[in-house]
């Protein structure tokens, strides 16, 4: 009887066990996570990235790429978690690897939201960013606000 237990309880709890990181992401979190980019894209700083990357003739519409900076843990991660972020604008698509010059936004969690850097790099050029360029909160209606340093 113990022999049937045992590859019973393993048949049960297998199914249970085995889902792909991607099925674990929720929708909502995604939706919040591109309505902060949305956000962060039209302020001025990657709106002169983009308008420069267009006067370079870069196809439209142009690449982002965004990482989350978590300086304490010695992290880069990116705030996507699935392959293809379904997240952009008019002129740019959020993208996870970069085929060409595109705009970063490094975004580093602080109480309440996040301060961000942006810059533009070639897939090559990647670095870790510079020095903030603003912050990004969520208002009492659960709105993200952003404000240029």
């Amino acid at each position: 009887m113990k022999r049937l237990v045992l590859p019973a309880l393993l048949a049960l709890a297998a199914p249970g066990c085995m889902h792909s990181r991607a099925s674990l992401i929720k929708p909502d979190e995604e939706a919040s996570k591109c309505a902060l980019v949305q956000t962060l894209m039209q302020e001025q700083v990657p709106q002169q990235l983009l308008a420069g990357l267009a006067a370079d003739g870069r196809d439209a519409p142009s690449q982002v790429l965004v990482f989350v900076r978590r300086p304490e843990e010695a992290m880069l991660e990116r705030l996507f978690a699935g392959d293809e972020p379904k997240c952009g604008g008019p002129n740019y698509s959020v993208v996870q690897t970069s085929t060409t010059d595109a705009v970063v936004l490094f975004l580093q969690p602080r109480v309440g939201g996040y301060i961000y850097d942006a810059v533009r790099a070639a897939p090559d050029e990647l670095s870790l960013g510079g020095e903030a360029k603003g912050a990004i909160m969520k208002n009492e209606g659960g709105a993200w606000v952003s404000s240029s340093i």
